[in-house]
């Protein structure tokens, strides 16, 4: 075999792959546009392969979840009030 050859197929199905962002299974991690979506709207940092949240936490992850899920389960309070605002500072007209 040359090397750049590739081995010979097994004749076996390929399981579908996925995102690793958001487990869809139409693209992959490095195009994910839920992933750019939420870069855009300053939840996340990426870096190559690695993602923390805006602020350089690390984002917990679950088992069976993906980093999407786990960013919006996890989302520290710093970055929401940044994104949507503090709801306690928030009065209402009588």
């Amino acid at each position: 075999m040359r090397y750049g050859q590739r081995l010979p197929q097994m004749g076996l199905p390929r399981p579908p792959r996925k995102c690793f962002y958001c487990f869809e299974t139409d693209h992959l991690f490095l195009f994910c546009p839920k992933k750019t979506e939420d870069k855009k709207k300053g939840l996340i940092l990426v870096d190559k392969f690695t993602v923390r949240f805006a602020n350089g936490e690390l984002i917990p992850m679950e088992h069976n979840m993906s980093i999407k899920d786990c960013v919006r389960k996890h989302l520290p309070s710093s970055i929401a009030v940044m994104m949507w605002g503090n709801p306690e500072l928030e009065t209402c007209s009588i």
